[in-house]
């Protein structure tokens, strides 16, 4: 269910899934490879930047400025918000059908901590827990209202059951789609940022 739940809700948000996989690795127990968003674009680059100066401690540059433009979110506040929802999906998926989750997720709270770091951090990237705790709950909240949706719901109960089926335990991006009941896909993607 937890794959299930980023596929949809990514789905439901507009970003593009190249393939869910319940196989087993070595440090994850699967994994749904969405094309990059914009949002999600930035938050590596800010990422690989930081490293770049946790690496290099005399450099006068401690800090990714080059990433930071706040009047500049906005051009990525849709790509954001799916990148918010997806991140938590696969625990609320989880919660909904088991009435919990097994914290082994620490990839999504990474991916999480880390947008809302990058878009909404002071210079440094520092947001703090209870920040961080609001916004979590808030876009838990909001995937577990888009999740909960019949037609949501019926989409994520017919991914588990064709990936548990599939021979390799892997899903394309079209056949999550081919899934969905009812309504239409969003009729665009999110842009890709260049």
């Amino acid at each position: 269910f937890h794959e299930a739940g980023h596929a949809v809700v990514a789905r439901c948000f507009g970003i593009e899934v190249m393939d869910l996989s319940i196989r087993c690795r070595a440090k994850s127990l699967g994994r749904v490879t969405p094309v990059a968003t914009p949002a999600w674009q930035r938050a590596e680059r800010y990422d690989d930047l930081r490293r770049h100066a946790d690496r290099n401690p005399e450099s006068r540059r401690r800090i990714p400025v080059g990433v930071f433009h706040p009047r500049g979110l906005f051009d990525y506040e849709e790509s954001l918000q799916a990148e918010l929802h997806t991140c938590l999906a696969g625990s609320v998926a989880e919660e909904m059908q088991f009435s919990s989750y097994v914290d082994c997720s620490r990839g999504d709270w990474s991916r999480f901590h880390l947008q809302v770091s990058c878009c909404y951090g002071n210079l440094t990237g520092f947001v703090s827990g209870s920040s961080i705790a609001l916004l979590r709950h808030r876009y838990w909240n909001s995937c577990k209202e888009t999740l909960s949706k019949p037609e949501n719901w019926t989409w994520v109960n017919a991914v588990v059951k064709a990936a548990v089926r599939s021979e390799h335990g892997v899903l394309t991006g079209a056949e999550i789609d081919s899934l969905r009941p009812w309504r239409p896909l969003p009729s665009r993607p999110l842009a890709k940022a260049g």
